[in-house]
């Protein structure tokens, strides 16, 4: 993988780390995050030279239900103070404004660049599974039919937060990578649809 896919696949990881509660990695109790920095930044755990080779006793499925649980259950006690549907609003648009920040834009930036770290970096294979449909140079369509995301917010009976902390955010993303890039998608398996349909598209001048 070259450099700039590693720091693109990077930034989506920590996006997921970022999103949640400090609180949520402070518990010492749990073997392999007791070595924590204290500063509270912890960049250093979602290091792929780290947090792929580290031994922990959880596997991905618990480590997710356990950490969104934290962010579910704060942002559900949030929205007995303020409206809900206002809440997601924000969300969405801080999710949008995160993803535009992490994908630094470079004129010679491709789509097989975009894309290629879901198709081989470990993190997305093991949450994700993807079905290729169209790999062109300037068209890639595939269907996610397995998504640990998805699962975990469905059994937290919180899609609308999944939703608006992750799925919200592909467009963006793409666009700010390269503005040419088109996403298109019509369904989400955190909307309880059978997959979720991504297509981009490196649009011509």
């Amino acid at each position: 993988m070259t450099h700039k896919n590693q720091i693109l696949s990077k930034t989506r990881r920590d996006f997921v780390f970022k999103s949640l509660p400090a609180c949520a990695f402070s518990c010492s109790c749990i073997s392999g995050f007791s070595s924590l920095p204290s500063s509270g930044d912890f960049r250093g755990i979602i290091d792929a030279d780290h947090k792929f080779n580290k031994k922990v006793d959880w596997s991905y499925e618990q480590a997710y239900r356990w950490r969104f649980s934290v962010f579910v259950d704060r942002l559900n006690r949030m929205a007995n103070y303020i409206d809900r549907e206002k809440m997601i609003d924000a969300l969405k648009k801080s999710t949008e404004e995160y993803y535009s920040s992490i994908a630094s834009y470079n004129p010679e930036n491709t789509l097989q660049d975009f894309i290629r770290p879901f198709l081989e970096n470990d993190h997305y294979k093991t949450i994700l599974t993807i079905n290729l449909l169209e790999n062109q140079e300037d068209l890639v369509s595939w269907e996610v039919t397995e998504c640990l995301n998805a699962k975990v917010f469905k059994e937290l009976n919180a899609v609308d937060i999944g939703y608006a902390t992750l799925c919200h955010g592909d467009e963006a993303w793409a666009k700010a990578y390269h503005p040419k890039i088109r996403f298109i998608r019509t369904k989400t398996l955190m909307e309880g649809h059978d997959c979720c349909n991504h297509c981009y598209i490196m649009e011509k001048e």
